[in-house]
């Protein structure tokens, strides 16, 4: 149920949970609560600025769409807190990046490469990181713009 509760929401927005009975409702209510509070505990046990989206519990769609799935209720009981905690979570989902393999061991060095020093891994590592930094920024923008028109639309 959960599957195709998706691929409505993705086609219809959050309009697909008010086509869903009290009983599916209730389901992909909790399913979408499971999903925030692992991504929350995914996202407080990593502090780096920029993470390995390898290390989210579920793909960033389905955590979005989780996300847009608490919300509505959220906004009818008025709990602004706990919508402004859910926006930036929403956001913060930039942090995690599709980092290539290659590029996830900083300090490797090519055994092969003589003329490779400390100092050249280090500046390689620096580029690389200000590159998923910028990445980071750039997603983070639209994020933001995604739910505050999502937000917009539960007024």
């Amino acid at each position: 149920m959960i599957e195709k509760y998706l691929e409505i929401f993705r086609k219809k927005g959050p309009a697909a949970l008010a086509r869903l009975s009290n009983e599916e409702q209730t389901a992909v209510a909790t399913w979408a609560r499971k999903v925030v509070d692992q991504y929350i505990s995914t996202l407080t046990e990593l502090s780096a600025k920029i993470k390995d989206i390898d290390t989210l519990p579920f793909p960033k769609e389905t955590i979005k769409i989780a996300i847009k799935t608490l919300m509505p209720a959220y906004a009818l009981t008025d709990s602004e807190d706990m919508l402004d905690l859910l926006k930036d979570r929403y956001i913060r989902l930039s942090s995690f990046q599709e980092i290539k393999q290659e590029e996830k061991k900083p300090g490797d060095t090519d055994a092969g490469d003589p003329n490779q020093t400390l100092h050249d891994s280090e500046t390689e590592f620096a580029s690389t990181h200000q590159k998923y930094i910028q990445l980071a920024l750039s997603e983070e923008k639209i994020l933001l713009e995604d739910i505050t028109a999502f937000m917009s639309s539960l007024d």
